[in-house]
């Protein structure tokens, strides 16, 4: 079966990543879903009947099978200042030359996408797409 993510529902209470607090501020990654079928029970025939019978019909229902992945703002908010230390350190070294940084561009591009810091995966965008260029010469 292939897995979804439900926009219908609300993310639940969870632990965070990090501190394992219960938090649903900052969801990094949505619970995922897959469908099932089961069989319901429609119509069947009374307890006293000679004859018992039973009419069914398949059905299919939604189950969770992962949780969603979240962050309390504490940790989000260490997370984001870790990113921004790194970028006032390394951002410069980087616009020189990213095609020789490209492995940590990338990561830092990443934890910048999950945890949605829209500015720093801004300058990080811009890196890549540096990187794009020198490539296609």
């Amino acid at each position: 079966m292939t897995l979804f993510e439900r926009d219908d529902v609300k993310t639940v209470s969870g632990p965070c990543k990090i501190c394992t607090k219960t938090t649903r501020s900052h969801v990094l990654q949505k619970a995922l879903y897959e469908n099932y079928v089961t069989e319901v029970v429609t119509a069947r025939s009374d307890e006293f009947a000679n004859n018992q019978w039973e009419e069914t019909e398949e059905t299919t229902k939604v189950r969770k099978v992962k949780e969603a992945v979240v962050v309390c703002h504490i940790c989000w908010l260490k997370r984001r200042e870790e990113i921004q230390e790194i970028l006032e350190k390394e951002y410069p070294k980087w616009e020189k030359s990213p095609v020789n940084h490209t492995g940590r561009i990338q990561i830092v591009a990443e934890i910048c996408d999950s945890y949605q810091f829209d500015e720093e995966l801004g300058r990080m965008r811009y890196l890549i797409s540096m990187i794009k260029e020198t490539a296609s010469q």
